[in-house]
């Protein structure tokens, strides 16, 4: 047709090009407007597609622990979600397309999922359905329905098509680096308004709490993700006893640096994660009969007793960090530290006498706006415990808690048939799967019980932390292709049935 008109195609193009770029530039006049970053995106997603189309499987796996948000959606949820979604519909359609490409069928892990799919979307009905204050409903709680959903989701999009084995280490790490992502909070916070831009693309989330403490404590939130998410890349990569070769010693001082780094938000949690980490990898790559306990054991002790008559000269978070421990700490780092100890058990107190009466069915996440204002207002004129907004909002500062009460009885049984399936699946990878990811399954799977600990014991919040166990074993089945029988000298070796493990 283009050539009946003797129409050059570069006419065409430049025809084409021309008005965009200018609409473009009409809008980089006022870039921190939402109609410009949402256009903007929307103009850079579609020419960035056919690269989504070839990576998207790469690019969930980066997401998965960034702290990156869609700006341009209601509620601004994370990018990690988002690609679940995006990356599940890719897969879903090329399966319908290539009639060789196959999800990677575990299930063992399938099946509590979809259980667990299932009390979630009738909890929902049941309950009034979503309320969502980004979609201007007076009911909130919507986002952490879609959190839990996107999750399971995300399990089925890393499990949509196993990783190629010469790139399954490089994207096991960006799955932990991403998290470096956190800092960029604080640090657009830090930096002053020039730079507040920046939380058009990374959650501001972490930078409240920089906010609210820059004239007392100080904590860095956001610090304390990055240093985290830096540890486990170290002890993914080269495990512990690869840290503490005496030939590469800076392996170790950048996993001291990161845990240093990890102390500045004043969170208890994170060293205490950290321990429970390292003692179980510890177990997991056999160095408790090696020579290097004694040595570690020592050398701990020679430390703390070097360090540790030093600790209240270290700035008022990493105090309150580490305060737990029976040393001499900064009196408002105690007082601030144990306040919130206190805060905790009350609400646990206030909140056992209900479980019965949410145990077949859960409350659900939904709760009035209106009231969950008014009772902070209240707070704030001291006429209410401080507690009281959390017990409305139901983050109850325990794991099971946060199961039980929203979803009842059967939504606790399906967790544990979920964290009990995927334990054998990782202790399976970790015994029989690739050789040459020896190091990461033993790491994953590590990782997997020393959350699930804290998760139990110490604090846990069911929307975000279901999210860190359906990525890590999404990720551990990806990697080592479990659940995919495949043939030929180059392809991967068939890992061994689930009969083989220990009852």
């Amino acid at each position: 047709m283009f050539k009946a008109l003797n129409l050059p195609a570069l006419v065409l193009i430049y025809a084409l090009c021309l008005p965009a770029a200018v609409f473009c530039g009409y809008l980089l006049a006022t870039p921190t407007s939402f109609t410009s970053l949402s256009v903007l995106s929307l103009v850079l997603f579609l020419l960035a597609f056919p690269l989504f189309i070839r990576w998207h499987h790469a690019m969930l796996v980066f997401a998965w622990n960034s702290f990156l948000i869609a700006f341009f959606l209601p509620g601004q949820p994370t990018l990690g979600i988002l690609m679940a979604v995006g990356s599940l519909f890719i897969s879903l359609l090329n399966r319908t397309i290539v009639k060789n490409e196959h999800f990677l069928k575990v299930p063992s892990v399938t099946k509590p999922l979809i259980f667990l799919a299932v009390i979630i979307v009738g909890t929902i009905c049941f309950t009034g359905g979503i309320g969502s204050r980004a979609l201007g409903s007076q009911f909130f709680g919507g986002k952490r329905y879609l959190t839990l959903l996107g999750a399971i989701l995300g399990y089925f999009a890393l499990t949509a098509q196993p990783v190629p084995l010469p790139r399954a280490l490089t994207l096991a790490s960006l799955y932990f680096l991403s998290a470096l992502t956190a800092a960029i909070s604080d640090l657009a916070f830090a930096a002053g308004p020039n730079f507040y831009f920046l939380f058009a693309f990374f959650s501001s989330n972490l930078a409240s709490l920089q906010a609210i403490t820059q004239e007392t404590l100080l904590r860095l939130s956001g610090l304390t993700v990055a240093g985290l998410g830096l540890c486990y890349f170290l002890l993914m990569r080269f495990g512990i006893a690869g840290l503490l070769e005496l030939s590469k010693p800076w392996r170790l001082l950048t996993f001291l640096v990161a845990i240093g780094a990890s102390l500045f938000g004043g969170f208890r949690s994170s060293m205490i994660t950290l321990s429970i980490l390292f003692i179980v990898q510890f177990y997991f790559e056999g160095l408790f009969r090696t020579r290097l306990l004694p040595i570690l054991l020592v050398s701990l002790v020679l430390i703390g007793a070097f360090t540790l008559p030093f600790v209240d000269r270290l700035p008022l978070s990493v105090q309150r960090s580490l305060s737990f421990l029976p040393i001499q700490v900064d009196k408002v780092a105690r007082h601030d530290a144990m306040s919130t100890l206190d805060w905790r058990f009350q609400i646990w107190k206030t909140v056992l006498p209900e479980v019965p009466k949410y145990l077949w069915l859960g409350k659900g996440y939904n709760f009035s706006g209106t009231d969950y204002d008014l009772t902070q207002e209240a707070i704030r004129r001291g006429l209410y415990t401080a507690y009281e907004d959390t017990l409305i909002s139901g983050n109850y500062h325990n794991g099971l808690l946060t199961i039980v009460i929203p979803f009842g009885i059967f939504a606790v049984i399906g967790f544990f048939w979920f964290c009990w399936a995927s334990l054998r699946v990782l202790y399976h990878n970790y015994l029989f799967g690739v050789e040459s990811l020896q190091q990461v399954n033993t790491f994953l799977l590590a990782f997997f019980v020393a959350r699930l600990i804290f998760y139990l014991v110490f604090y846990g919040q069911f929307d975000l932390d279901f999210v860190v166990f359906a990525g890590a074993i999404g990720l551990s089945i990806s990697l080592n292709h479990t659940g995919k029988e495949t043939k030929g000298e180059e392809s991967q070796p068939v890992l061994q049935s689930e009969a083989a493990l220990p009852a």
